[in-house]
């Protein structure tokens, strides 16, 4: 028997990345066909679920680095049970890049540093507690996770939820699509301002006077900042898929943050052109890079070149991505659970 043990506060809102994530395992264990069942984690109830396992060889996976103890009370009372850990992020380093640090003043300082510390002391201890580690990320599985458990990290990929989730919605012909940008800006943090300035300065250049660009407030409920000059403003978007599959590129454009890009993958899902920032676009995997285009928008030249790229339809068809997001993380997901890939 699998568990999937979501956690009742951290899934997220609907398109949340964590949501979509946690969306797509649900939809590989459905291919897999193995017997497994859900159990909601409220921070404190781990009884429930080791009367259920008991001495039993079942196989937990748990979702999210954030608690440490029950993790260690689990494999103490369930010594036959395999733990697998669904690392989302590196997750200090992405608190640390969050962080709102005025060196000058020192303010807030303490509690980031604090804050930094504690994130790492806590991954430590969950990496040691699980038998794996299935990361997101290949960058952070090879250059974060590793360095508490080597011989634990596997990189189980994200696949894109939306298209089982939303058949009916299709990505559109290439030559009806509109000849539009898309920003999906997250937080107003500073990864989110980031990606804010990156479709602003894109939106100024001359060469694509004629494209929309069109920016999402993210998954925050507050106010959103005045959208720049030229970029509209499309409001909160539970569900993009829509929006993705009609029009012709999406901007990833901050070079802050760690983990992989969710948006990315969904971007490439519905056959779009996807922009990274080069420091971004140089942490994914192979295929990805080779699928997406790094673009530094603060650069000064290049930009009649991309805008005749962006024109032309990607060297890719949407079913193909789909096909190889999905076959990929099935196959890494069946070597862990079910033939017991890097058992600890």
């Amino acid at each position: 028997m699998i568990h999937l043990v979501v956690p009742q506060r951290f899934e997220g809102a609907r398109g949340a990345g964590q949501w979509k994530d946690l969306q797509g395992i649900r939809q590989v264990l459905n291919r897999l066909g193995a017997a497994w069942r859900e159990f909601v984690f409220d921070g404190n109830n781990t009884a429930p679920l080791i009367a259920a396992i008991g001495n039993g060889a079942d196989t937990i996976v748990w979702y999210y680095s954030f608690w440490p103890e029950a993790l260690e009370r689990i494999r103490g009372a369930c010594p036959r049970a395999r733990i697998v850990l669904r690392t989302v992020n590196a997750e200090a380093l992405q608190h640390w890049t969050r962080a709102e640090k005025d060196w000058g003043r020192w303010r807030g300082l303490p509690r980031d540093v604090y804050g930094f510390f504690r994130l790492l002391r806590r991954d430590r201890r969950c990496a040691r507690a699980a038998h794996v580690l299935a990361g997101i990320s290949p960058w952070d599985d090879a250059h974060y996770w590793s360095r508490w458990a080597l011989e634990k990290v596997r990189t189980a990929p994200y696949v894109c939820p939306w298209p089982a989730l939303l058949p009916e919605v299709a990505p559109r012909p290439w030559p009806e699509r509109e000849e539009a940008i898309l920003c999906l800006a997250g937080g107003r943090d500073a990864i989110g301002r980031g990606h804010i300035e990156g479709i602003a300065a894109l939106a100024r250049r001359p060469e694509f006077s004629s494209w929309r660009f069109l920016l999402s407030a993210g998954l925050t409920n507050g106010a959103a900042d005045r959208p720049p000059e030229r970029v509209e403003s499309v409001g909160r978007l539970a569900e993009p898929w829509e929006l993705l599959c009609r029009v012709k590129a999406v901007a990833v454009l901050s070079e802050l943050g760690y983990g992989f890009k969710t948006t990315i993958a969904d971007a490439l899902a519905a056959g779009t052109h996807v922009l990274v920032h080069p420091r971004q676009h140089a942490r994914l995997a192979e295929e990805d890079r080779r699928l997406t285009i790094a673009l530094d928008a603060a650069a000064e030249t290049g930009f009649a070149a991309l805008a005749g790229a962006l024109g032309r339809a990607p060297s890719y068809t949407p079913e193909r991505a789909q096909r190889r997001q999905a076959d990929c993380a099935e196959r890494v997901w069946k070597d862990i659970l079910l033939h017991g890939g890097h058992a600890a």
